[in-house]
């Protein structure tokens, strides 16, 4: 009965101890690469499939990173609010523990990334697979699932 008794108190405090925390982002959640960037008032576009740009997306943070332009840092850091329509990214962090994870100021250090706005709201023109594609007033960003 002693055992018994040590047993349900431990299973009691296992439960009691942590936070189990879940994402309801779905599809979005993971490890997207920026593959092509489509301007919408001339219809140019830029192939980046050749690049590594890539946006991680996991519970309430997109880490966004641009690999091959030394920035000196660990990318940029925002929130964002997620529904089946719409991604909105905002409050922008420089991922640099050392210096603090400044926050953004000028939207122009976001551009290679595909944000022109440091609060950008885009709407989802697809999501599924291994496809994501993402539209604001003035692009349209290409994504592939990695």
């Amino acid at each position: 009965m002693k055992h018994f008794l040590l047993y349900i108190i431990g299973v009691g405090l296992l439960f009691t101890s942590c936070d189990i925390e879940t994402s309801d982002n779905g599809t979005l959640d993971g490890y997207w690469h920026l593959v092509r960037v489509d301007t919408l008032a001339t219809g140019g576009y830029s192939d980046l499939s050749d690049t590594r740009v890539f946006w991680g997306v996991q519970m309430n943070l997109i880490q966004a990173v641009d690999h091959d332009n030394d920035t000196g840092h660990y990318g940029y850091l925002f929130n964002f609010d997620y529904t089946d329509k719409t991604v909105r990214l905002y409050n922008a962090h420089k991922h640099d523990r050392a210096t603090g994870d400044p926050q953004v100021d000028d939207a122009e250090e976001l551009s290679p990334l595909g944000i022109n706005k440091l609060d950008n709201l885009f709407t989802i023109e697809k999501l599924g697979g291994d496809r994501m594609v993402l539209r604001d007033d003035v692009l349209r960003l290409w994504f592939e699932k990695m």
